[in-house]
């Protein structure tokens, strides 16, 4: 079956600005630089056209996103440009930190390279070899990426955090683009980006004798380009521009001189004020798509699939599954061993579960018993287990007897397993559905901790369970700084487990528990082998 993305897009975008249009994905309106003439490969010289000066203007398709595309693309191709897109802005909010500016994009690169190029999301210049193709891949790139932007803005308009998260990552894709473009290539996307800018190149002075461009040149922190091995350099290409127009952060650190009202920006400096107006333009765009989000969702091709990005789009999975096999556990939780993996493996959500259910003798409400039952059994916990366990924990409730119990809390468990209801059991939350669970009221305990405790009680808990100070502090930072609760439970598991980075932590509780137990399994089995080698008999061998 096929839509028509334009339907679901236009909802979200309005009329490009004259100033800034953007080149519709199509392969006839994507000319070589040149002419559409063929491009002759070889050593540059009169009436010869090398592949890397043909296309040493080509924009590489980086744009604003002004204008939504004019394209069909079926359901499931409408999905998956969206999830790879998705895929890659959960790769950026991973691995730069809250703290880290527009201008760190090359450190990053490399890490990102491979997923965007897999994806279809990052375009190169072409060789020699593949100079006849570009065109196509260019516009098959333009396809897939205007899609799966304007599906994604669709998902991510609804809420402040969402936008804000959005716009986030957005930006530091556009940087990254931006930086892969040739001088060429940069200029003339500066020239209709619609910033008001004029190009000063210092080795040729200005016919303001007012104004001495060495002195600008040299009181600009930002204008030293600096090499590995080599001494710095000063940059010569200068940008005259409103002051206006100037990132306030370049202004505020002094990164730019300013005078008589008009700024003196550096061309390395120049993408931060770009990224500056590409943020603004897509959050004035965002409101647009608030505006259609109705007809969007109502689509039934679509519909539905927006829906589980706005619910879940922010907690994608951030590893790999775990594998399940028995193999792989290493151990299994049972009555007799439950004290020890508690306190030893379980992740803090379902930690608190328990210790707050025993420290208040309070049973705990619907929401945490169904948060805990599925875990527990995912855990190893037989049926026969989660009867015992059950009873002997709600009864400490004073309000709780054997009667109550057997009345009103074994059906649940029956159900959990599978003995009762559809006969399908409960599967256990991922931490996606566990983060987006409703806030707590008085009472009742359930959800994750990072994001439902504030800040001193989550020290606190923490400094219960004896977590190093330096783990508690990163987790402030990404709890505070970014909303990260995932990645401060990978932190909270690393604090507990050494020299081990947790890189399948982060899924679901269940994965926590068993990446844990198979740690501390190879652990034993590291500490026996040692304790043998060392052995009288031996060393007699």
């Amino acid at each position: 079956a096929e839509t028509t993305s334009s339907g679901a897009c236009d909802a979200c975008a309005d009329p490009p600005p004259p100033c800034a249009p953007d080149p519709p994905p199509r392969p006839d309106a994507m000319k070589r630089v040149g002419g559409a003439g063929p491009i002759l490969v070889g050593k540059a010289s009169s009436g010869v056209v090398t592949a890397s000066t043909a296309f040493a203007a080509d924009d590489l398709g980086v744009t604003f996103y002004n204008s939504a595309p004019d394209v069909e693309v079926s359901v499931r191709e409408f999905e998956e440009f969206a999830r790879d897109r998705l895929r890659i802005l959960h790769m950026f909010d991973r691995l730069i930190t809250y703290d880290q500016k527009s201008d760190t994009m090359d450190s990053v690169r490399p890490k990102v390279k491979k997923e965007l190029t897999t994806s279809g999301l990052m375009l190169e210049y072409p060789s020699g070899l593949d100079a006849d193709s570009f065109d196509q891949r260019k516009a098959d790139y333009a396809r897939r990426d205007s899609v799966s932007h304007f599906a994604l803005r669709l998902a991510f308009c609804k809420t402040r955090d969402a936008r804000q998260w959005f716009l986030t990552q957005e930006q530091r894709l556009f940087v990254l683009r931006f930086e892969s473009l040739k001088p060429e290539a940069q200029e003339a996307f500066i020239a209709r980006s619609g910033l008001k800018c004029k190009k000063f190149d210092m080795t040729k002075g200005s016919v303001d004798p007012n104004i001495n461009f060495h002195e600008i040149q040299r009181a600009t922190p930002a204008a030293r380009i600096f090499r590995e091995g080599k001494p710095p350099e000063w940059d010569n290409n200068f940008y005259l521009m409103p002051f206006y127009e100037v990132d306030p952060k370049l202004i505020g650190a002094r990164k730019v001189v300013v005078q008589n009202g008009m700024a003196y920006v550096p061309s390395l400096a120049l993408k931060s004020i770009l990224a500056k107006k590409f943020r603004e333009n897509l959050a004035a765009t965002l409101e647009v798509a608030f505006q259609g989000l109705p007809t969007a969702l109502a689509d039934p091709r679509i519909g539905g699939f927006i829906r589980d990005l706005q619910d879940y789009g922010m907690h994608l999975l951030i590893a790999p599954k775990a594998n399940t096999t028995s193999e792989e556990i290493g151990e299994t939780l049972t009555l007799e061993n439950f004290e020890e993996l508690m306190v030893r493996s379980f992740p803090p959500c379902m930690r608190r579960l328990v210790e707050q259910q025993r420290e208040m003798k309070k049973h705990l409400k619907h929401a945490g018993r169904l948060q805990l039952r599925p875990f527990l059994k995912d855990c190893g916990f037989a049926i026969e287990d989660s009867f015992k366990w059950w009873k002997q924990e709600l009864c400490r409730d004073p309000t709780i007897d054997t009667a109550s119990y057997e009345k009103n809390y074994t059906y649940d468990v029956e159900h959990t397993y599978g003995k009762k209801g559809h006969l399908q059991g409960q599967n256990a939350f991922g931490c996606a559905k566990i983060i987006g669970f409703p806030a707590e009221s008085a009472g009742q305990v359930h959800g994750c901790p990072f994001k439902c405790c504030d800040m001193p009680a989550l020290k606190q808990q923490m400094h219960k369970w004896k977590v190093p100070e330096r783990n508690m502090l990163e987790m402030e930072k990404l709890v505070v700084q970014g909303n990260h609760y995932q990645l401060a439970c990978i932190e909270y598991f690393k604090a507990g487990h050494e020299e081990n980075e947790g890189s399948r932590v982060g899924n679901s509780p269940a994965d926590f528990f068993k990446d844990s137990c198979v740690f501390h399994e190879k652990k034993k089995e590291k500490q026996a082998g040692v304790a043998t080698s060392g052995s009288p008999a031996k060393a007699a061998e």
